[in-house]
């Protein structure tokens, strides 16, 4: 419990990843414990997750102060709102993310993975986050807004991680500052939120000149119209671009940069990585009709989630009356934590959790995991929209990629994620690119080449 008024805040202050991890290992499926003067639980086993976000999910809502402390970035966007305004805006959003819409989007996915070989040509080193970072925004910004990055992502790529790291240190505080003071840190924050919304009603601005449905994102929310025959007010318009901008841009990069990292750490994995797009691709590009044959790629990409989901806690979750969970009264108010990064490292759930084992994702093995003990994207109806969006387009780049490229990281460098408001991976990762022959381009390089 800790002090009075301060509780376990100094703990968890200093390392709150490590902090609820050594919660979770010491005192089990339930843990109550205090930051500050708020009680707090986190909860650690499948069935009382799937209780909260599955269950009963009408009971508990997205924690308010979590919420104040990010609003000034996302404003009321789908990500912090709750009930009916969740209901609606996600009803709004949902078409871009349909099948069909995803499957139209694969094309775009390994176009941009081609330009980005093009660059890389006979290889070199690099920073491999921000190759990935540059990668993820081509595709979203295409995909979702239309839009060409020429112009935005230098502002971009400036702006959303300065934005986020000073929410994520709002975040610590519990109790943000007010944004009326005029600190160094409150004058940057508004500075780069400022310029993320110019972005963001950019998209909108360049739409409105042609009024075109093209069936992306954008288009949806612009012709959009409430009961009344109403168009979406501009400040709600603003709230779903930068939330979905903000949202999409980081997670499937941080995905990859992961994957990449891993792949270069566990030579059997590249190994059998490489043998199954040889075989599926042949050196051509993949397609949508490749996804289904494309499964150790996949199992790769489920397993990089498994230990290091981006949402490594899902956004806090408030009782809305006195609620029991576990045999444990958890009275209204509280907040709840439930951290995928935790329980996917859980020795009930995954053997010998800590290696890299994709494996665990092969068709038969997948089905053994209890429903609730992985979630990266969490689950039940709050799960993420943009799921299928991200592991689609995690699928394409890396296959696209691998195929062509080995990825090795150059010695001597600390590796360690920060749990921030996302699972961040180490900023400028350095890693050597160099070009590979697959199997099956051997075979045909050998067959017209004549004998020395």
């Amino acid at each position: 419990m800790g002090p009075p008024l301060i509780g376990n805040m100094l703990e968890f202050r200093k390392d709150r990843m490590a902090f609820l991890i050594r919660a979770a290992r010491t005192y089990g499926d339930v843990v109550h414990f205090r930051p500050g003067p708020f009680h707090a639980y986190l909860l650690n086993h499948p069935d009382h997750i799937r209780d909260v976000l599955v269950g009963r999910p009408a009971k508990f809502l997205k924690n308010r102060i979590q919420g104040w402390m990010v609003e000034p970035l996302l404003g009321k966007g789908m990500i912090i709102s709750n009930g009916e305004d969740h209901r609606r805006q996600r009803r709004a959003a949902q078409p871009a993310f349909a099948p069909r819409r995803i499957e139209g989007y694969c094309g775009m996915f390994v176009r941009h993975a081609e330009e980005a070989m093009k660059a890389w040509g006979t290889g070199g080193e690099y920073d491999i986050d921000t190759e990935m970072l540059r990668l993820a925004m081509k595709n979203l910004c295409e995909a979702l807004f239309n839009a060409d990055t020429t112009d935005i992502s230098k502002r971009a790529e400036e702006a959303l991680p300065i934005a986020i790291e000073l929410l994520t240190k709002d975040s610590e505080l519990w109790v943000p500052l007010p944004s009326w003071l005029p600190t160094q840190h409150n004058r940057k924050k508004k500075e780069m939120i400022r310029a993320l919304t110019d972005i963001a009603l950019s998209f909108a601005d360049d739409w409105r000149k042609s009024g075109v449905d093209r069936g992306d994102l954008l288009s949806m929310l612009m012709l959009a119209r409430d009961e009344e025959g109403c168009p979406i007010a501009q400040a709600e318009l603003r709230d779903h671009l930068v939330t979905m901008f903000a949202a999409g841009y980081e997670t499937t990069a941080f995905t990859l940069i992961w994957a990449w990292i891993l792949i270069a750490q566990h030579p059997s994995v590249e190994a059998a990585l490489h043998a199954e797009l040889d075989r599926v691709l042949g050196g051509r590009a993949p397609t949508a009709e490749d996804l289904p044959k494309l499964t150790y790629t996949s199992m790769v990409l489920k397993e990089t989630l498994r230990l290091y989901p981006a949402a490594w806690v899902l956004a806090l979750r408030e009782p809305v009356e006195d609620v029991a969970i576990g045999g444990y009264r958890i009275r209204k108010g509280s907040f709840l934590f439930i951290s995928p990064y935790i329980i996917q490292r859980d020795p009930r759930y995954f053997d010998d959790p800590e290696r890299f084992d994709p494996e665990r994702f092969s068709p038969d093995a997948e089905k053994e995991i209890p429903r609730g003990a992985y979630l990266p994207f969490g689950i039940g109806p709050r799960v993420c929209i943009g799921q299928s969006f991200s592991q689609t387009e995690a699928l394409l780049v890396l296959a696209t990629l691998a195929q062509h490229y080995r990825v090795s990281v150059k010695p001597g460098q600390r590796l360690d994620p920060w749990g921030g408001l996302a699972l961040r991976p180490p900023a400028g990762v350095r890693v050597r690119i160099t070009p590979r022959t697959s199997g099956a381009r051997a075979a045909t390089e050998a067959i017209s080449s004549p004998p020395a």
